[in-house]
């Protein structure tokens, strides 16, 4: 046994001493100190937005206006008095020279007024104030405030626009804003909705780019000249306005979307009072454009062959350019793109829709042509295309006539006489479908209007007769019509009774030789049942189709039309 001390053993080893935060009674107070000063500038940083949003809405109570830039019209809206009274205070600089404008008319989005009164705004700071109302006569009066006198005044008759209701924006925040001297601002566009023929308490709304009857005031600059308004629109002017034509009437749909193959033209709001289709474009008819070989070829139609292809990308389309050349040749190749080519004095526009080949290697292009003058028309002439095959006419069918209910044609007496100038002092009468074809014979036959039974309409710019085919309708009121429950809504309408009325050339008969081209011909079928269904339609035989036959080539249009009532 020895005394001898044993090596300390790793399972008894001294632990390592634990280092400690050690900190002074003057740290913590030094600490203490730092919180208690960040702490109120915290919760002030939180409290600031909304004390700025209260000092804001207690700022719009008043009347007060700040000068943010006395280089500029600094301008804000004042509380508001009442619903049909609105008021902004305003700066000028001494040197401006600015006008207030109020239009109660031709109130649309594409465009200024061009029918207005105005009145010199003084400069300094001042209060502007509109008010429309009716008064003890039930005329509809508006007047427009610069402080406390009358600066303009505008009365319209009782009957000026039947209404209980409106659309407004414009501008002018509750707070101060600075705007260009060089430029004019809409204070406020308001737009009266009117009373819809549907049914009572009803309204409607016409498209933005239609002109409509309302308030527009703004200040612009003296002597502000904005051009006169566009006539026609195409897919670029606007979100809302994807296709070409007249900017108040008759247009040609872009189909990209659409049915392959077919022009699809949407008439004037105003001739169909049909929100449902106007407002998202749809087809409410179209038009099948049918190149003819010769008497004996089968006919092709455009929206079968077409329209064949499995995937839709992979389908021909239609190309519509703002040129008879070859579209791969043309500046702009893409329907979208096209602006329509418009004439110098800004009457006319013109577009080349281009078809692709046929399986028979014909190829047509058809030029269509709007005219200001009848908003609610549009012109088809049709071109033998580069490369195709000899062609001898070009057919225009329309498509959905069955929604519209056609049963009678407005013609003149069956008679006869056929003198070159025989009939023209007589009245048309409707004429029922049945009227028109044989006894015995199928309705849903083509039958030939006879050309000295359609009426002489106008003459064209260029002397030339046109003659009318027009189709009526016996259905007053289509919004309480009772369609059949398994009727598809291709075939459902709900808008106005319409008419379509399709003009052609007319040569005279003595002005005919052996060697004059064919004239043009006008068909129609008609039908008992929805087409592609067995589905009978209420009332009887309807007009199902109209046929154009313009023969090869074609110096001169043809023009369809649904008038406005």
């Amino acid at each position: 046994m020895t005394n001898a001390m044993e090596p300390p053993t790793e399972a008894n080893a001294p632990l390592p001493r634990r280092r400690r935060f050690r900190f002074s009674l003057l740290d913590l107070m030094l600490l203490t100190l730092m919180v208690a000063a960040w702490l109120p500038t915290y919760f002030a940083v939180r409290e600031i937005p909304v004390l700025q949003n209260s000092v804001d809405q207690m700022r719009a109570l008043t009347t007060n206006l700040s000068i943010i830039d006395d280089q500029k019209l600094c301008l804000r809206s004042l509380p508001g008095i009442w619903h049909n009274i609105h008021g902004w205070k305003y700066s000028l600089p001494a040197d401006a020279a600015m006008e207030l404008r109020l239009a109660t008319e031709g109130i649309h989005s594409m465009g200024d007024p061009e029918v207005f009164q105005s009145y010199e705004l003084p400069t300094g700071i001042h209060t502007i104030h509109l008010k429309y109302t009716q008064n003890a006569d039930q005329e509809y009066v508006t007047q427009v405030f610069v402080d406390d006198s009358e600066a303009i005044v505008k009365t319209h008759p009782p009957g000026w626009i039947n209404t209980s209701g409106s659309s407004s924006n414009g501008k002018g925040a509750p707070t101060a804003e600075a705007f260009d001297l060089d430029k004019p601002l809409v204070l406020r566009q308001m737009r009266y909705s009117e009373m819809h023929p549907a049914g009572k308490f009803k309204l409607h709304s016409l498209p933005p780019e239609y002109d409509a009857k309302g308030n527009m005031l703004s200040i612009v600059p003296k002597g502000y000249q904005s051009g006169p308004p566009k006539r026609f629109v195409a897919p670029t002017d606007a979100r809302n306005v994807s296709s070409w034509g007249h900017r108040q009437g008759m247009r040609l749909l872009d189909n990209t979307t659409g049915w392959n193959g077919l022009l699809e033209y949407q008439p004037s709001y105003r001739a169909i009072l049909d929100d449902r289709n106007v407002r998202w474009l749809q087809v409410l008819n179209a038009i099948s454009v049918r190149p003819v070989r010769d008497d004996s070829s089968p006919v092709e139609q455009p929206e079968v062959v077409f329209d064949n292809a499995a995937a839709t990308a992979g389908r021909p389309k239609l190309m519509v350019t703002d040129s008879l050349q070859n579209p791969n040749q043309a500046a702009k190749t893409l329907s979208s793109q096209t602006q329509g080519r418009i004439s110098e004095d800004g009457n006319t526009m013109r577009l080349f829709v281009h078809y692709p080949a046929f399986p028979s290697g014909a190829r047509l292009v058809v030029e269509v042509i709007f005219e200001a003058r009848f908003p609610n028309r549009i012109g088809l002439r049709p071109h033998l295309a580069e490369g195709s095959l000899p062609l001898q006419a070009a057919q225009f069918v329309t498509t959905f006539d069955a929604r519209f209910q056609w049963r009678t044609v407005e013609l003149l007496a069956d008679t006869d006489d056929d003198g070159p100038h025989a009939r023209r002092r007589e009245t048309p009468q409707p004429a029922p479908l049945q009227s028109l074809y044989p006894e015995d014979a199928l309705t849903t036959a083509w039958q030939t209007i006879p050309d000295a039974r359609l009426p002489l309409a106008e003459y064209s710019p260029d002397g030339e007769a046109l003659r009318r085919l027009a189709l009526t309708s016996d259905v007053a009121n289509f919004w309480t019509f009772a369609y059949p429950a398994a009727v598809p809504d291709t075939w459902r309408y709900q808008g106005l009774p319409i008419r379509q009325v399709w003009l052609v050339p007319h040569p005279e008969p003595a002005e005919q030789t052996d060697s004059s081209p064919r004239p043009v011909t006008t068909e129609i079928r008609s039908g008992t049942v929805y087409p592609g269904t067995e589905i009978d339609i209420p009332g009887g035989p309807v007009v199902t189709n109209v046929r154009v036959t313009v023969p090869l080539p074609a110096d001169k249009p043809i023009w369809m039309e649904i008038p406005t009532p």
